[in-house]
This record gives C-alpha cells, sequence and structure tokens, in this order.
C-alpha cells in the first residue's frame, strides 16, 4: 500500500472492504488517475453494501426495508446530511443529479434480485449481469466530475465482467446462473458440450462489448481483467471445482498496469 492510500484510515477510502488489496478491483482502481481512485474505492464500498443486502436475504422484507432506507438517504443527499458515513463519504465528492439518478438505478436492481434471485433463463442471466457490475460501472461513468463518457459502453463492461465473476464461482453459487447450469449437470457433460453450454451465456453480450479505447479508465481495467480470468476459465473447460477460480494478485497487477 502507497503512502497516500488511506493514509487518513478512512473505513471507505482506498483501499477499502470492496478494494483489498492483491483483488482485482484493488488494481483496478490503483491504475486509475490518483485524484479518482478515493471516488471510485466509495463508489464500489457502496455498491457492494447494496448488493450484499440483497445477497441471498434471511428476510426478503427486511431488505427491501432497508432498500427504501438507501433511496430516502440518497434523494435527500444534496439538501440534508446522511446519516451513514459511506454517504457522508460520497456527499464530499459532490456527485450531480445524473450521479444520484444512477445510484437509484443501482438500487432497483438490487430489488429486482430479491423479486427473482435466480435467473430463469439466459436473457434473465444477462438482465441480472447488467443490473449488478452493469449498474456499477453505469453509476461510476455518471460520477465522474466532468460527467465521463456516454454510459453504454461502460454498462456493457460491466455486464461482462458480472457474467465472468458469476461463472467462476457457479460450484459454490449456482443460485446466480440459469437452473440448468447446475454443478452436478455440467459436471455431467463433455468438456466441449460445458464449453459450448457456458459460452452461449455470453453469446447476447458480444455485439455490445466495446474496444477498450471506448471506454473510461475504471471501466477498461475491470474489462481487461475479467477478460483475462474469462480466458483462464475457458482453459480449464470451464472446470467446475468446489472453490471459486481465480488469478493471483500478481496477474491481476500486470493485467491492469497494462492497460493505457
Amino acid at each position: 500500500m502507497s503512502a497516500e492510500e488511506n493514509g487518513s484510515g478512512d473505513e471507505w477510502g482506498f483501499p477499502n472492504a470492496a478494494t483489498p488489496p492483491g483483488s482485482a478491483d484493488y488494481y483496478a482502481v490503483r491504475f486509475c488517475a490518483p485524484q479518482r481512485r478515493r471516488l471510485y474505492a466509495l463508489l464500489l464500498g457502496w455498491h457492494g453494501v447494496i448488493r450484499s443486502t440483497v445477497d441471498q436475504p434471511r428476510d426478503p422484507g427486511v431488505a427491501r426495508m432497508k432498500l427504501d432506507w438507501w433511496r430516502n438517504e440518497i434523494s435527500g443527499l444534496k439538501r440534508t446530511e446522511p446519516r451513514h458515513p459511506l454517504l457522508r463519504a460520497l456527499r464530499e465528492e459532490s456527485l450531480d443529479d445524473r450521479a444520484i439518478a444512477a445510484m437509484h438505478q443501482v438500487i432497483d436492481a438490487a430489488e429486482r434480485h430479491i423479486i427473482a434471485p435466480q435467473p430463469a433463463d439466459d436473457a434473465a442471466f444477462l438482465a441480472a449481469c447488467r443490473g449488478d457490475r452493469g449498474s456499477l460501472l453505469g453509476l461510476v461513468a455518471a460520477a465522474r466530475p466532468d460527467n465521463g463518457p456516454d454510459p453504454t459502453a461502460a454498462v456493457a463492461a460491466g455486464s461482462y465482467s458480472s457474467a465472468v465473476s458469476r461463472v467462476g464461482q457457479l460450484a459454490r453459487r449456482p443460485d446466480l446462473l440459469p437452473n440448468d447450469c447446475t454443478p452436478l449437470r455440467l459436471r455431467d457433460l463433455p468438456m466441449h458440450r460445458r464449453v459450448r453450454r457456458l459460452d452461449a451465456l455470453f453469446d447476447g453480450l458480444g455485439p455490445l462489448l466495446p474496444s477498450p479505447g471506448e471506454l473510461p479508465e475504471l471501466a477498461a481495467r475491470m474489462h481487461a481483467l475479467a477478460l483475462a480470468l474469462h480466458e483462464k476459465l475457458r482453459r480449464t473447460g470451464y472446470a467446475v471445482h468446489d472453490q471459486p477460480i481465480d488469478r493471483n494478485p500478481l496477474a491481476h497487477l500486470w493485467t491492469a498496469w497494462r492497460v493505457r
């Protein structure tokens, strides 16, 4: 950790729980412009809090009440002092109406996950991915001080990143994939059929995926890191392991550093 990183001991600054050192998201943020690292870490941290609220909740009704609380806090972000320290930190970043609208979109997507926690088919899987990290990178694009580029490309990159992550942890979290992609079914398939089935999950994303030059800095690095992990998953034939398949920190560092 360099001297400027979270030197104040800020719980939500960079790095934080959403960007732990050594992780892909850590390096995605680490090689971005220094003046924007804290904003990116705050947004990843907030997105992580929202998604954890709806990830296998014990009581879906309570989870929806928590989302309503966040909606109220965000609606008053520019007028009143937020009660949550993470929102107080985000308020210091002077988020505009476009960013606040994107935060509401993150919450709306999280509520849809409560209603339909497992995708029914491939189309629903892609919609869930857009609602997950797709909405995250849409928020990041909206929250840049210059309002950044059109968020369409960033949303597509985030959706792809979410799809790769979900496939990588299919043995532990089969509920994140369509119900014909259970570990038992996939293990029983010959490797070429397993590859064909899981490749099909990405078919709807193919025409939407941008080139790196179309992406803002954080989205470009997350996209490159997702591509590298996807290549590893395909090399294994999408092997169904008990532990999520990932790359080591040095590999993450190298991939993120090469994105210019």
